[in-house]
């Protein structure tokens, strides 16, 4: 009987006897928000991991309907204990917080910069961190990468207009020359006639 470990030292029989079964979090970049940011921003992503005894190879990929119903309670495990889903930029992201700050805000359940910036004032003093002086620099950091994103789009869409302005206006010439090769046909025809 095979038994894979969930966490928390609970272990559970697998559907499949041969597999070690895990689900978990990924977090991948949210490429389209990150641009819009102007900063990277994550999204977690349930994954299944599926490992092979014998075998150093480990298959990683996202969960399917039919992986919720093959391995129900470990899944119904899973959402039972990893319920809260982060999203945002996560704090390792700026590097003007050490390890130790990010340690201590992640022991009272801050992992991203917006958790941060919107945590209320009581919260706040009770850290040993100086959150004040980081919920600044992280709000600095915010604005200037929203500044940021707004311009990288307007050049984005300046960039993306003068290309539609050459299309035209080659397309245009086109249309010009066309029209002056009509107009032209006729009057030799004439003159030969």
């Amino acid at each position: 009987m095979a038994f894979v470990d969930v966490g928390q030292g609970i272990s559970v029989q697998t559907g499949d006897q041969r597999l070690g079964i895990r689900f978990l979090y990924h977090p991948f970049q949210d490429h389209r928000r990150s641009q819009d940011e102007g900063r990277p921003i994550f999204t977690d992503v349930e994954m299944i991991e599926i490992k092979i005894p014998g075998s150093r190879d480990v298959i990683l990929r996202a969960v399917t309907e039919n992986d919720k119903y093959q391995h129900a309670k470990l899944y119904e495990h899973f959402k039972v204990h990893n319920s809260e889903l982060i999203n945002g930029t996560p704090l390792s992201e700026f590097p003007f917080i050490s390890a130790s700050e990010r340690k201590e805000l992640e022991y009272f359940n801050v992992y991203t910069a917006e958790q941060l910036v919107g945590m209320a004032d009581g919260f706040i003093d009770n850290m040993r961190v100086n959150c004040r002086d980081l919920i600044k620099k992280v709000k600095a950091h915010l604005e200037k990468a929203t500044d940021t994103a707004f311009v990288t789009k307007m050049t984005q869409e300046n960039e993306n207009l003068k290309r539609e302005m050459e299309v035209l206006k080659q397309q245009m010439g086109e249309i010009l020359a066309l029209k002056s090769e009509r107009e032209d046909a006729p009057r030799e025809k004439r003159k030969v006639s």
